[in-house]
């Protein structure tokens, strides 16, 4: 006999059977009537190939084999019970949770206070920060990631987006920078080599595209392997490096940096909150993912 020979339902009555030793009774619990609860019985008989009950005295006395189904069966309903039962809340205060968050590395400056806002509720929450990688649809899709702070155009399918607002390109150089001594013009940001670090799985430079437009070159000295390399080796160098505002105003004041606005309109880079349609209900991930939400937010503002 195989599993799917058996009905849940008729499982479920024969528990109320063995419970109530009685055939109304245990209709009215399973809140149907006495011949569908007889009808039931007989299926169930010829299912299992045994009687299951004989009768005496007004009441059901189960078989052997009724009685050595009994106490398994009444705890694998219980745990089918508690598997399909409602999601408890998530208490962040008492229950352990890993957070992994993917975004640029030009969105480092938002670290601090991303993880400050997950902990300041949750002392036992583990926060794994990561990369954009190049299907980001997917990665979201398997939890790897479970959230991803991006440009809203590299997911696709069924991954929810939440505008958080736009990084806007300023120019940061060391302190003292001759350059930045006065307001800063396209002749003086061009005069000087430039730091450059690619947005995630961005392919187009839009500064670049911005620059050609207007008939303009500029000479990049380093390509840096992530943001915050960029930013340590301009504060130390007369090179400069696009930077979004006010984002980077923390790392700027941290490493003696002085920011001032493109002397060009450059495209600000739409960035969003995203993850994937299947961690949409669960108490845990919309608990994260509000924190995220608010304190990223706070910092587009």
């Amino acid at each position: 006999m195989a599993l799917n020979d058996l009905d849940a339902e008729n499982l479920v009555a024969l528990h109320y059977l063995l419970e109530e030793r009685h055939v109304t009774r245990a209709a009215k619990r399973l809140g149907i009537t006495q011949s569908s609860m007889s009808h039931r019985l007989a299926r169930l008989r010829e299912t299992l190939k045994d009687p299951l009950f004989t009768r005496a005295a007004g009441r059901l006395l189960p078989t052997p084999r009724a009685e050595a189904i009994a106490v398994p069966l009444r705890d694998a309903l219980r745990a089918l019970e508690a598997v399909v039962a409602p999601l408890q809340p998530f208490d962040p205060s008492v229950t352990r949770y890993a957070v992994s968050i993917a975004m640029p590395d030009l969105l480092a400056p938002l670290a601090p206070r991303l993880v400050a806002a997950l902990v300041a509720e949750s002392p036992f929450v583990d926060v794994q920060l990561s990369p954009i990688v190049p299907a980001l649809s997917n990665a979201l899709a398997e939890g790897r990631p479970v959230l991803a702070i991006a440009p809203a155009q590299l997911v696709e399918g069924p991954i929810i987006t939440r505008p958080l607002g736009e990084a806007r390109f300023g120019v940061v150089g060391r302190r003292g920078h001759p350059a930045l001594r006065r307001p800063l013009t396209i002749a003086r940001w061009l005069a000087y080599p430039h730091v450059i670090q690619r947005l995630g799985n961005e392919r187009i430079n839009t500064v670049e595209v911005e620059l050609s437009r207007r008939g303009l070159r500029r000479r990049v000295a380093l390509e840096a392997p992530s943001f915050l390399a960029g930013l340590l080796v301009v504060a130390t160098s007369d090179l400069l490096m696009n930077a979004p505002i006010p984002l980077v105003n923390e790392a700027a004041a941290q490493l003696r940096l002085t920011t001032r606005e493109a002397p060009l309109r450059l495209p600000p880079v739409r960035l969003s909150l995203c993850w994937h349609e299947r961690f949409q209900t669960d108490p845990a991930h919309r608990w994260a993912r509000e924190r995220v939400f608010e304190s990223a937010k706070r910092a587009f503002a």
